[in-house]
């Protein structure tokens, strides 16, 4: 018999991605070609990626047995997504709007065909930990929930529609390009953390990071990007000290910016921290070698190098990230796999 949560989960699949279908169809020829804010791909790179491998993915690895806590372990640590994503795409920029739709409609198939064979001997499985970055662990279990992917790229599409964004290259220094991976993991993480979240679940408090609730830290999250584009610009020379001040009474400043985006839509708070993103990014593009032997000012006095302040900020995005969880769709219903621990957010934790 079908585990409840694996029932579940498939059903908030097959929502999304219906969801996602409708929207699809609505497209215009033109608006296939429009680039997705804020990267490189047009909305037609986008579904093809959407489409994914139409593999029977993690729960045909259940099924046959081959997923242990090893084989999770050793992904972890070694896989990089964004090689993957690339050539798949690359490979299907040949393909139709016709054809891509197609595979668009059947992409969930398999997937879903070896979620519904899970039973209760599969159980065990489900409760292996999958390590996603620096405090950020999920399940297993964690893992059926697929929903989350089209409801992301659902918003990317839309915002594709609503923007009139141009994509720009933008090269980092190799020393800086080496620690891409880890924040576009923690990006992404924490973008898969948001859109597992349960719609009634935003108000609720987080028992990882009180008195904030799950909106509060992705308020906070959407609005540290300027703190960080601050603290870069003053090692290039271009923050003045009055703006550092602004930014270093962190707790204030954490307060103020997040009580100011209460009554803002969740969604709206993606936005802001992709645009935010970007703008990081496009400071990181601006650092030369010299630049290098500079030192970034934290809010506790202390100096660190820009590389190792790179590794902080995407250790925080991934800490809380982590702390989004317990408010996901598939804990909402398995509250009892959610961590008890708490810390209230403070200086020590804000880069």
């Amino acid at each position: 018999m079908t585990l409840p949560q694996a029932q579940a989960a498939v059903e908030d699949l097959q929502h999304a991605h219906r969801e996602l279908l409708r929207l699809v169809d609505s497209l215009s020829e033109a608006d296939w070609e429009r680039p997705v804010p804020y990267g490189e791909w047009t909305v037609k790179d986008l579904i093809a990626h959407v489409i994914g491998d139409m593999s029977p993915s993690g729960p045909g690895l259940i099924l046959a047995g081959v997923l242990t806590p090893e084989f999770i372990a050793a992904n972890s640590k070694s896989f990089d997504v964004r090689g993957r994503n690339r050539a798949m795409v690359e490979e299907r920029r040949r393909y139709t709007r016709e054809d891509l739709r197609q595979l668009l409609f059947e992409a969930h198939d398999a997937v879903i065909a070896a979620t519904l064979k899970l039973d209760e001997s599969h159980q065990p499985v489900l409760d292996y930990a999958v390590p996603m970055g620096p405090d950020y662990e999920i399940r297993v279990e964690d893992w059926l929930w697929r929903g989350y992917h089209d409801r992301q790229h659902d918003a990317d599409i839309r915002r594709a529609l609503k923007l009139d964004y141009r994509p720009e290259k933008m090269t980092f220094l190799p020393e800086i390009e080496e620690k891409m991976r880890l924040v576009v993991r923690t990006q992404e993480g924490f973008l898969r953390a948001v859109y597992a979240v349960a719609e009634d679940a935003w108000q609720d408090t987080s028992a990882a990071c009180p008195p904030w609730t799950y909106h509060d830290i992705l308020a906070h999250i959407a609005s540290n990007e300027a703190r960080l584009q601050t603290r870069l610009r003053s090692t290039l020379g271009e923050a003045s000290e009055a703006e550092l001040q602004a930014v270093n009474d962190v707790d204030e400043w954490n307060a103020e910016v997040v009580r100011e985006r209460r009554d803002r839509p969740w969604e709206a708070l993606v936005d802001e921290f992709l645009a935010g993103r970007r703008e990081t990014l496009r400071v990181l593009s601006r650092f030369r070698p010299e630049h290098l032997s500079g030192r970034v000012q934290l809010s506790s006095g202390e100096s660190i190098p820009v590389l190792e302040f790179i590794d902080r900020f995407a250790t925080h995005t991934s800490r809380h990230a982590g702390q989004v969880v317990p408010a996901s769709r598939a804990r909402r219903r398995r509250p009892d796999q959610n961590p008890t621990s708490s810390a209230a957010h403070g200086t020590s934790t804000s880069p």
